[in-house]
This record gives structure tokens, sequence and C-alpha cells, in this order.
């Protein structure tokens, strides 16, 4: 099993970082360029929701993203100090997509959605979350 961890607080500025990590290490494993950005833009988008709407930007606040290759699937884990909000209770279309809407909004729970296979979310004792995906991988290197 590899697995990367990377903890980072609770700012924007902290988004190219986290970018960079999940390329440096997904792409060690991944060959496809197109599945890389994938789970790059997922993993993003659903830190970037961490640090601004559960974290309000806090950079006292740490936050952990783990990534683990096991096998043909790779497993990411987002530690957050926040309380959990329900990823699966968000609509399945963006805001500006659904009809009488003129505010644009969801689009990055859309898209983790769309390239993500599985997302749990728990909350941890404490009251803070556990975020984990599951991508299926199917040229995943050892």
């Amino acid at each position: 099993m590899y697995k990367a961890t990377l903890k980072f607080g609770a700012t924007k500025d902290n988004l190219p970082i986290i970018r960079y990590f999940v390329q440096n290490h997904v792409r060690s494993h991944i060959s496809n360029p197109i599945t890389v950005n994938q789970i790059t833009v997922a993993v993003e988008e659903l830190c970037a929701n961490s640090i601004l709407h559960a974290n309000k930007e806090n950079p006292e606040r740490e936050l952990r993203l783990e990534l683990r290759l096991r096998k043909d699937k790779l497993h990411i884990y987002l530690y957050d100090p926040a309380p959990p909000y329900d990823i699966h209770s968000y609509p399945p279309e963006p805001r500006l997509l659904r009809a009488g809407t003129s505010c644009p909004g969801g689009f990055g729970i859309y898209l983790i959605r769309r390239v993500i296979d599985q997302i749990r979310v728990r909350r941890r004792p404490g009251g803070s979350s556990l975020y984990h995906m599951v991508k299926q991988i199917h040229e995943a290197t050892p």
C-alpha cells in the first residue's frame, strides 16, 4: 500500500499546494492524465469547500489529507476539524443549471460526484469530520 500525507491550515493560499501534492503523488501511480486531473479537481474542490465554508478560512484550523493506493483503488481521506456537511444532501445539479435559480453554486460537489466512485462522510469524536472518497483505478502501478 502506498500512502502520502499533507497537513495544511484552512486558508485558500494552500489550494495550489494541495493541487501540487495530489498531482505529484497520483501521477507516480496513474499514467492517464485525464484521470489524474479528474482526481486533482475532486480533491481540490473537497478541500476548498472545507477551507472556505466549514472552517471560514481560519489558518489556525489544521486539516490533513491522505492519499492511499490499495491495489486498484485510490482512497482519499480528508480529516477536517469542522463538523461534517452532508455531500449527499445537495441537489444532483449545480444551482445555475436548475430552473428558477440565478445564484451559481454547487459546482464543486457536482464535479466530485461525477468523478469519484464512492463518498463517505463521518462525524468523528469531538465533532470533527472525516471525508473518505474512493476512486477505482484501472491502470494503477504498484
